[in-house]
Order: C-alpha cells, then structure tokens, then sequence
C-alpha cells in the first residue's frame, strides 16, 4: 500500500513577476558553465539546491540554509494556506537529435506530461511498495541528507512511475482542469499557482485542495507499487532522515507519473570518453566484440541509422553498441557466448547486459571514472568527439520501463549509474515542501 497526503506547498510569491528567473535545472543536471548563468540571479533558487563545483558540502549547506531562511523572511518564498494535492504539468518538445531515438510511430510533436504532487511515506527501497532501478552512492545521499536536514525543506519532488492502465488519475485531472492534452487551455477559475517556462518546457502547477477528489485520488494508489524514475539519492536521503525520526520526514515529496503515459519517455545516457589509450581500448573490444565498420557519411545526415542498428537486437543476448571515434561509426556486437557467460556471472541477468558490458569490459578495465562525460542529447556527444573534447563516444539502445521493472522486481539487481533517463525533468523552484 503506498500512502499519499496532501500538503502545504512552499512556492515562489505569485506576485513576483520575475518566477521564471528564479527556477533553474534539476540538480544533478547542472555542469560549472550553468551553475555560473544561474548563480548570477541573487534570488534563484540554485542557491540552495545545487553544490558549487570545488565547495565543500558543509560551506554549501550553511550557505543553502542562510538563503532559503533568507527568501522566506523577504517573502520570495511563501507556504500556501491548505493542505493539498498538486497537478504537476510540463508541456516540452524534444531536439531532433533526441528525436530520433523514438520510434517514428511514437514519435509526438508536443508531449504534455501530467504527475501527482503528493507527500509518501517513505519506507525502505525495494522491500514493499517502491523501487529504484540505479546504484546510488553514499557521498551523494550524504550531501542531499545533510542539505534537507539543515534546510527542513524538500526543494524539488522525486519523480517516480505507476502502472495505471485506465488513466484514472489522469482523466481527473484533464476533467478538473477542462482540457484534453496536448492542448493547454487555462480556465480563469482554475488558474496555475506556478507557469514558468525553462529551457523551452513549460512547468505549470495547479492546487487541488477539494476533498472529494483528494479522497478518490488516495484510493486510486492505494493498493499501486511505484518505481523511482529520478531521485534515487533523494529517496535515500529521505527514507533516512525518516529513520532518524527527524520532525516531518516520515513522507518525502514526490511527483507519481504514469508509466504508460505516452509523454512520458526513457531514454539511454550515452558515454564520451574524454582521455583513452586508444590501443588498449582497441583490445578489450576486439577481444568481446564483433565489430562491423559503418557508413559513417549516412550516420551523419540523421541518428536514425544508430537507433535502427541498435534496435535489431533479435533477444536478451544480442547486446549491441555503437561507437564514435571522429572518422568512423562501428556497431560493436558482443561475442554470444561471452554475453552468456557474463549473465550467468551476474546471476541470470539477462536486462541491460548492453550496459552492463560497456562498463564491465571496456569503461571499468581502461577507463578512469573521472574521464567519462553521460550525455543525453547524441549530436551533442558526435560534436564532443569532433571537436576534440572527447576522444569517443559510445550510444546505447532505447530502454523499455518494462525492463527496468523486470531488472529491478524480478532479478532483483540494479542498473549501472546514468543508464536510463526520464523525461520530463521537473524544475528546481516550482513546487517544494518545509517539514513541518
């Protein structure tokens, strides 16, 4: 049984006509050069969610906490009056290059997410109602559990998935709110308490404080497992500031998408390796893989020759690369037998040995950790390469959620870090939480 409840929302003043510069990126999306364009807004909210490159994690905290007190007291940031539940809607288009790693028959010219704003009872992760799929590593928890702690506050909602094959909370809120989506249509009557637009998507949150209709709401996710989609280090933090009986963090924000919602994606991080001994590297693939050579001018004219190769895979044991060294395209296609072997070494893992191999045959054995850049967008990764900034690249398939679920319910094992990437991303200023 996953327990939800609504709550009062701290948000950026609706009277403030400058919102949209004060939200930024999620945090663990920011690099130096955006931390320096939104760190340049004295009242943004990077401030306080995301850590400086080279600062250290207690001067971030202390400076995080001066600041949100700070806000609050200049009425920037404000708490609403009545508990409720939240409409979380982000209206987004995807670069051309991301594009094309859909399907064409999946393919939407505008995707409009809607997620459930709620408070969950945090519980310990894959033990009874909810999941994570990514490794998750102490330092981080560490950082995000110091940050709320100080803080008291949940500074963005952790997205995670449900399975709900009649779009019953969906449909509630499309009829709520008087329009069907794609379509945005605000009623004067029911107007967002946040519309702010950020690196194109529009993030927009609607309150929901009728009774009848939170009440309905709980009872359709009560008997719901849920999967966390983003926030695995924030969920850590949270189960355990729960534990440690700290005063209002028995439940941790999160926003609930529907997993079956056509405007919600998963797609790969792929890999660009800044600093390589190219020759060892050349080894240990030839040693496991087989390579075949690529037309590299028609790679160039659209990704959609990638993504064709590397969703021919026929079963669990067609695990399937594409690497990018400046001259050419291969399609690196790991040797049977061995993908065989290292199934069975892993234990019967038969979900995400393209990973999986990538990192225990090529990037663990010859590669430094520090020279491995995750990058989303594939025409982002060729230009690294081209331009000299990274000596390779290498792009993964497109990952199902059923998979995942598979990888994480039924084997039991978790993903490497950075190998699935939910869309859409929530802002960081739009919808937070101050235990109480």
């Amino acid at each position: 049984m996953v327990e939800i409840k609504p709550f009062k929302a701290t948000i950026l003043n609706p009277k403030l006509e400058n919102r949209e510069e004060l939200v930024c990126p999620v945090y663990d999306t920011i690099d130096a050069h955006l931390y320096e364009e939104y760190s340049a807004r004295k009242n943004n909210v990077i401030h306080f969610t995301t850590r400086k490159e080279g600062e250290g994690v207690e001067e971030f905290v202390d400076y995080a906490k001066k600041c949100t007190e700070r806000l609050a007291g200049d009425g920037i940031l404000v708490e609403r009056e009545k508990p409720s539940l939240y409409i979380y809607g982000i209206r987004y288009k995807l670069p051309k290059a991301v594009m094309e790693q859909i399907p064409k028959e999946e393919r939407r010219a505008t995707y409009f997410a809607f997620g459930l704003v709620a408070l969950v009872k945090a519980e310990k992760l894959n033990s009874q109602n909810i999941s994570g799929h990514e490794k998750t590593f102490e330092t981080n928890t560490s950082e995000r559990y110091r940050l709320m702690k100080e803080c008291r506050m949940n500074f963005s909602p952790i997205a995670a998935g449900y399975n709900m094959p009649g779009h019953d909370i969906n449909r509630i809120f499309e009829d709520y709110l008087g329009f069907r989506r794609p379509d945005l249509n605000i009623n004067e009557q029911r107007k967002p308490i946040m519309d702010v637009v950020l690196n194109g998507a529009r993030h927009l949150l609607w309150e929901v404080s009728d009774e009848v209709i939170i009440e309905r709401i709980q009872a359709l996710m009560h008997d719901k497992k849920i999967l966390i989609l983003d926030g695995h280090h924030r969920y850590s933090a949270s189960y355990q500031l729960s534990r440690d009986k700290v005063s209002g963090a028995a439940y941790t924000l999160m926003v609930l998408l529907e997993a079956g919602d056509r405007a919600v994606l998963l797609l790969p991080w792929h890999r660009c390796v800044k600093r390589c001994r190219m020759e060892d590297l050349w080894t240990r693939i030839e040693e496991n893989f087989v390579v075949e050579r690529c037309n590299s001018s028609k790679y160039r004219d659209g990704m959609e020759t990638i993504y064709a190769k590397l969703n021919e895979c026929n079963d669990d044991f067609d695990a399937r690369l594409v690497m990018y060294d400046g001259a050419k395209f291969y399609l690196l296609r790991a040797d049977r037998d061995r993908i065989r072997k290292l199934a069975e070494e892993r234990g019967g893992e038969r979900v995400g040995l393209d990973v999986i191999s990538l990192h225990e045959w090529l990037i663990e054995p010859t590669l430094k950790p520090e020279d491995i850049v995750f990058i989303s967008n594939p025409g982002d990764a060729i230009e690294k390469v081209d331009t000299g900034t990274c000596k390779i690249a290498f792009f993964l398939k497109l990952p199902r959620l059923a998979d995942v679920e598979y990888k994480i319910r039924i084997e039991k094992k978790e993903f490497p870090q950075k190998s699935t990437l939910f869309l859409p991303k929530v802002a960081e200023g739009v919808v937070m939480r101050k235990f109480v």
